[in-house]
């Protein structure tokens, strides 16, 4: 399952629907968690533009392993 966690996210950056009701100079915490079996990549999800961090397997592997350091 896919899950992208954003803290302290502007709000004027989110979309037109999902920035209803919050200050335009406010921040929001974002969590997506995927629905479906479906991959869909770092760039997509985080609409960041191209990764410079490697592939997104290897992004994926290292922070797994993040996680499982704590």
């Amino acid at each position: 399952m896919n899950v992208v966690i954003r803290k302290h996210y502007p709000a004027s950056r989110l979309p037109k629907d999902l920035r209803e009701g919050f200050p335009e100079d406010g921040v929001v915490d974002i969590q997506i968690v995927g629905s479906s079996n479906t991959r869909l990549s770092l760039s997509e999800l985080l609409g960041s533009g191209r990764n410079i961090h490697g592939d997104d397997e290897a992004v994926l592997d290292h922070l797994a392993k993040l996680r499982a350091d704590r």
